[in-house]
């Protein structure tokens, strides 16, 4: 992982906007965001995995990258 995603995960965790490349976001934080929300799935932190995944939502629109990330209907 690189500083640049650990930043943002950190920002996330504060409850701030992620500001980054398009370039950054598409080669690691995307995903990065996306696995951090399923690890806030498992120990059933659904605010911070809206957060981050609404976050996700936010960037692909700004960059133009990837499906919408989806809210699990269920927590499992």
């Amino acid at each position: 992982m690189t500083e640049e995603t650990r930043k943002a995960i950190d920002r996330i965790c504060e409850g701030e906007l992620i500001e980054c490349s398009a370039e950054a976001y598409g080669s690691e934080i995307r995903d990065a965001l996306v696995r951090f929300a399923l690890a806030c799935l498992d120990i059933n932190d659904r605010v911070r995995m809206r957060t981050a995944l609404a976050e996700v939502n936010r960037l692909d629109r700004k960059h133009c990258s990837g499906p919408p990330a989806q809210y699990p209907d269920k927590l499992a």
